[in-house]
């Protein structure tokens, strides 16, 4: 299903897109009963793509229903799920409004929030998740932008002469720094003190994916700070033959945390 609405953070419409796990047993139906409350995972989207992505290029329905999960896919347009600058808040809305909204309107258990995206949408998973790690029992990074310096000079050719312009919308300058921004910073002192009450933390990545050392390097300085980071490569690229199995993958690993 696709819920339009106005956010009053973002101070527009936006919209999401819902996969609702079927009742393919259920038999008797009585509004006095209680409903099933479902643990959700918000799954997030590429710099190309929008809420309708994951529905359209994946079987994440199907998956979603086999692991008894609502999955929730949110509009983030280009956004990096940062606050721009000078501009919408689009992190605030991810941590604050979206949640709310979405366990108002559809029967989740707020407590049992799990957070992943691909590229752009795997940066914001990172983000959102060890930013306030107390919001979500498990994280997942597939094919992550790790470090906006390089995805401008390594993206597909195609594609590298959109960054500036979407680099200076977010971040207020068309060369943001790693150190600053990237996956890097997020190793704070406060998030390392905490290493052992972390979310599950998965990170999966293709073989031939252009962004395969940055994804190394990442993992490796998770390693280093004693964060337990759940690590898989297999063959694949940046695309959606390898997104579609690797959010299968973290799907039924979830599920088996909740079990």
């Amino acid at each position: 299903m696709t819920l339009n609405y106005y956010s009053n953070i973002l101070g527009r419409d936006t919209d999401v897109c819902v996969a609702v796990p079927d009742e393919k047993t259920l038999t008797r139906f009585s509004l006095a009963a209680h409903p099933r409350r479902y643990p959700v995972l918000y799954l997030l989207h590429g710099v190309g793509d929008n809420a309708s992505g994951w529905t359209r290029l994946t079987n994440v329905e199907r998956y979603a229903s086999a692991a008894h999960f609502i999955v929730v896919m949110p509009t983030a347009e280009q956004s990096f799920y940062r606050n721009a600058v000078d501009g919408p808040r689009w992190y605030d809305y991810f941590q604050e409004e979206l949640p709310y909204r979405m366990a108002s309107w559809l029967p989740i258990d707020p407590t049992h929030q799990y957070i992943a995206g691909i590229s752009m949408g795997g940066y914001g998973a990172w983000l959102l998740g060890l930013s306030e790690p107390d919001k979500y029992r498990g994280i997942a990074g597939i094919s992550s932008v790790c470090s906006l310096e390089h995805l401008k000079v390594e993206a597909p050719a195609d594609m590298r002469g959109m960054f500036s312009r979407i680099y200076r919308n977010v971040f207020g300058t068309t060369d943001p720094q790693d150190a600053q921004y990237g996956l890097t910073a997020l190793m704070t002192d406060r998030l390392c003190a905490r290493a052992d009450r972390l979310p599950l933390l998965l990170q999966y990545e293709g073989q031939q994916d252009f962004m395969y050392d940055d994804n190394q390097a990442f993992k490796r300085l998770m390693l280093a700070h004693h964060l337990p980071v759940h690590y898989a490569e297999w063959p694949g690229a940046h695309d959606w033959r390898f997104w579609d199995s690797a959010i299968q993958r973290v799907l039924k690993v979830f599920h088996e945390r909740e079990q």
